[in-house]
Order: structure tokens, then C-alpha cells, then sequence
């Protein structure tokens, strides 16, 4: 093109073109992108197997339901095939590392698959040889408009060879309105659990809460068919008996997972709880579910997605 032929009118057209462009840039409505308050990148490290050495007793709360007496574990058809399980299991000598960093996010779904009712993320941050581990579930659709409600568990504490150790937990609930919580405090140098409602328990050494347990079972033995943990839900403490099952294929948003069934020993007719960990996962919870006396699923909570920084 001929109008281009000049030095002098190239330079006239360049600049009356930056001069468009800012233009058509401040006039511009100001875009804000959503950003995620997490920015990690999924998981590919494969599970550290447990370790061979037998460690001291296991102990495991519970995500519902209540607490079994020694002597009325329920009768049902076992979980457990230890032979087979131990193969799976002992395939190293090593421990399960927390990441430092770790989101899990999981679709709940109200009774067996029947349909979705929002999501729960669970948060994992290590500093220092300190840990904050949150929960913050969330309702959606038909369940929001009705439930309207918000909910919400933090342990906090310290972490070492042994894995975690909470030294709060607090729980926090809006419903109609209005809010409602609950805290207990691990004073582990006067060996007392004290709650905020008043009152205090004794404190056993492997104590835990509802939410610092389901990653605390990564740093547990597995050498025994049942384990038991002491376990805080803000307003009491009470022990539970898990019994540790096999190996299954668990089918999620993410596909396919290995993971190790464990269930709640429980009297007959009364309710229990499950819970999954993927083997090539560092034995993280991909699977939860909150069963009722009769034997249906009231509650099902399925990973759907993984992300973690080990810096």
C-alpha cells in the first residue's frame, strides 16, 4: 500500500493506533475473574505404604452416630480379610507424609446416589510443625433454599512423627439464622479435655476430633483387625471400635479408586459410619457415609476432587 511507503507516516498511523486501543481499553467494563482461594495442582503422588513396625494401639473416632460399648459390637457379617489385606498394605517400610498444603473437595449426595445436596472441602495446611485443618460444607440447589443453613468443623494443633495432634476443635453451625457452636480444648499437660459448655474428660495420650481423625488413620497401624481411637465431637468424648476391612474398588467423579474399607462396630439397630481410604492416595479419605439403625445410607460423601503441594 502506498500510504504506507513513508517513515514518517508509518509512525503516524502506529501511534494514532496505541491511542485506539488505550482508548477502547478505558472504556471497557472492568471484568473481575473469580479466583479460587487455594490455587493447587492435583495429587500425583502414589501412596507411601505403611510402615511394618507394629505401632501403639490405633484408635479412631467417628464422623455420626453413637458410641459403642465394649461389649455390644454388633454382630454382623465381618468386614475384614486380613491375609489379603496385609499384602496390599505392607509394601514398604516407610511413613504416609502429610502434604503441606491439601484440598479435598466431595459431592454429597442424600441417601444411597439418590441426588446431589452441595459439596464439603476439606483444607489441610502444615507451618512450622503446625497444623489448621478445616471443613466448610455447602448446600445447593432445592437443599439450600429449605436448609439455608452453613457448616463448618476447625482442628488445629501440632503435627510430628506420630501425625496430629488437635489442641482445638471447634465446631460451627448457622441454622434459621441463627449460630451455634461448640469447642473443646486439648489440654494435653494436665491430661483434661475441656469443653465450652462446660465441664471436662480425661484426656487419653491418642485422643482425637471428628475431622483430624479421618487423616490421623494414615499415620495408624494396621496390623490388627480392629483398631480404636478416643474421639472429641465439641461436646463429649467418647471411644469407638473400627473394625479394618479389605480392599475394594471405590467408583467416584475421579474414577476408580483402591481404598481400604474400615466400618464402626455398633450394636444391632443402631446407626454407624464407613469411610474409604485410597491406597494410591497416602491413604486419604475418598469415601464416607453416615449409615442409620436400619441399615440405610443417610448421608454419602464421594472425593471429587484432589489437589496438594508438598511445599
Amino acid at each position: 500500500m502506498t500510504v504506507f511507503r513513508t517513515t514518517a507516516r508509518r509512525i503516524s498511523f502506529a501511534v494514532i493506533l496505541s491511542v485506539l486501543i488505550h482508548a477502547a481499553i478505558f472504556w471497557l467494563p472492568n471484568i473481575q475473574l473469580s479466583r479460587e482461594k487455594l490455587q493447587l495442582p492435583p495429587l500425583t503422588v502414589k501412596l507411601q505404604p505403611l510402615p511394618k513396625t507394629v505401632a501403639q494401639p490405633a484408635v479412631i473416632p467417628e464422623v455420626v452416630g453413637r458410641a459403642s460399648k465394649p461389649d455390644d459390637s454388633a454382630s454382623e457379617k465381618p468386614l475384614s480379610n486380613t491375609a489379603e489385606t496385609m499384602k496390599e498394605m505392607e509394601k514398604s517400610a516407610e511413613n504416609h507424609l502429610f502434604p503441606k498444603h491439601l484440598l479435598l473437595s466431595y459431592d454429597v449426595y442424600k441417601g444411597e446416589d439418590i441426588f446431589r445436596t452441595g459439596e464439603i472441602r476439606h483444607q489441610l495446611d502444615i507451618h512450622n510443625d503446625r497444623y489448621t485443618l478445616k471443613a466448610i460444607k455447602q448446600t445447593t440447589g432445592l437443599s439450600s433454599l429449605q436448609d439455608g443453613d452453613q457448616f463448618s468443623q476447625t482442628s488445629q494443633g501440632s503435627v510430628g512423627e506420630q501425625g496430629l495432634r488437635p489442641e482445638t476443635f471447634m465446631v460451627e453451625k448457622v441454622a434459621n439464622g441463627r449460630k451455634q457452636s461448640l469447642k473443646s480444648v486439648f489440654d494435653w499437660a494436665a491430661q483434661k479435655l475441656r469443653f465450652s459448655k462446660g465441664g471436662d474428660a480425661a484426656l487419653p495420650a491418642d485422643a482425637q476430633d471428628i475431622l483430624s481423625f479421618m487423616y490421623q488413620l494414615s499415620q495408624l497401624s494396621m496390623q490388627s483387625e480392629i483398631i480404636q481411637l478416643f474421639i472429641s465431637d465439641g461436646a463429649h468424648l467418647e471411644k469407638y471400635q473400627i473394625e479394618i476391612g479389605r480392599t475394594e474398588d471405590v467408583a467416584t467423579p475421579m474414577g476408580i479408586l483402591r481404598a481400604l474399607h474400615l466400618r464402626k462396630m455398633h450394636p444391632q439397630n443402631e446407626p454407624y459410619f464407613e469411610i474409604w481410604l485410597a491406597l494410591e492416595y497416602r491413604l486419604l479419605p475418598v469415601k464416607f457415609q453416615q449409615v442409620d439403625g436400619s441399615g440405610e445410607v443417610n448421608e454419602k460423601f464421594v472425593i471429587s476432587d484432589i489437589r496438594a503441594a508438598d511445599e
